[in-house]
């Protein structure tokens, strides 16, 4: 008996760590390039979708738009897609991204706060 409750308390707390996490993740509510890809002049680190309601929409961010930098971190030819996304696009809910855009022959910058992920 013991053995089955401490079981059914380790899957209680692992769903709630689950849960909780989920919470603080946070969305820009873009759609950009993932995988093994890396960053050329034949792959660009272009915004293939935006998702309407969504903060980048809000904040002006539109399909087409050519992400130059995050942050302070400029997006360079070579780089990884997924490292891009992983460590500068995802975050916690609540938390600002600053994206540098080049749209057609204008350079933009908007600053964008992560939504919580809703399921």
């Amino acid at each position: 008996m013991n053995k089955r409750f401490l079981f059914s308390a380790v899957i209680i707390l692992l769903i709630f760590i689950s849960c909780a996490s989920d919470e603080s993740k946070g969305i820009l509510g873009i759609e950009v390039p993932i995988g093994n890809g890396k960053v050329s002049d034949k792959t660009p680190y272009l915004i293939s979708g935006v998702f309407e309601e969504g903060p980048a929409y809000k904040a002006g961010v539109r399909p087409g738009d050519l992400i130059m930098q995050i942050n302070d971190m400029p997006v360079t030819k070579g780089m990884k897609f997924d490292e891009i996304y992983q460590k500068h696009l995802t975050g916690k809910a609540g938390s600002r991204v600053t994206l540098y855009i080049k749209r057609g022959d204008h350079n933009l910058v908007f600053d964008v706060t992560r939504a919580a992920v809703r399921e």
